[in-house]
């Protein structure tokens, strides 16, 4: 006795996509009221989790992405001092104004900082030999210098003085 099976080849009505998914400015507007209405079971507590840990992320990649910018200056300027430019100055001073607006609202990220100074070097001596056209072997395999004199929070002590 054999049976035959047929397959429907209709195509399928794929499941509502949540709203999260759908419109996420609508979804945070949703959520805000849920939590000032302190209706919990309202709360899409799983994607609140991630968008919440993405913040801090944010964040450090911002402050990452600065403190490269600012080492890779600081590269070019030992390397290439003749070509220093107020342009430079200019780049180091805004990328570290960045770095202290964001501590200034997030002050426990500063512990990050050593870590992605190291991370980000290597990102660094590679912006800066594209910039210089050195081999990034022209530069030291690790940071010569400290994360203050990254941050420039020594500068203010030399200028008084």
């Amino acid at each position: 006795m054999s049976t035959r099976v047929e397959l429907d080849d209709r195509p399928r009505a794929s499941p509502p996509r949540p709203l999260y998914d759908q419109d996420f400015a609508l979804w945070v507007q949703q959520q805000v009221a849920a939590l000032r209405a302190g209706d919990v079971a309202a709360l899409d507590v799983q994607n609140l989790i991630e968008e919440l840990e993405g913040l801090t992320k944010r964040d450090e990649r911002a402050l990452g992405s600065q403190l490269k910018r600012i080492m890779a200056h600081l590269l070019r300027q030992r390397h290439q001092s003749q070509r220093a430019s107020r342009s430079w100055a200019d780049s180091i001073a805004n990328g570290r104004e960045e770095i202290a607006d964001i501590l200034e609202q997030s002050p426990s990220l500063r512990r990050t900082l050593p870590g992605l100074m190291i991370k980000n070097y290597t990102r660094a001596v590679s912006q800066a030999a594209r910039d210089t056209r050195l081999s990034p072997g022209a530069f030291p395999s690790e940071p010569p210098f400290s994360l203050d004199e990254v941050l420039g929070e020594n500068e203010n002590e030399n200028e008084e003085g």
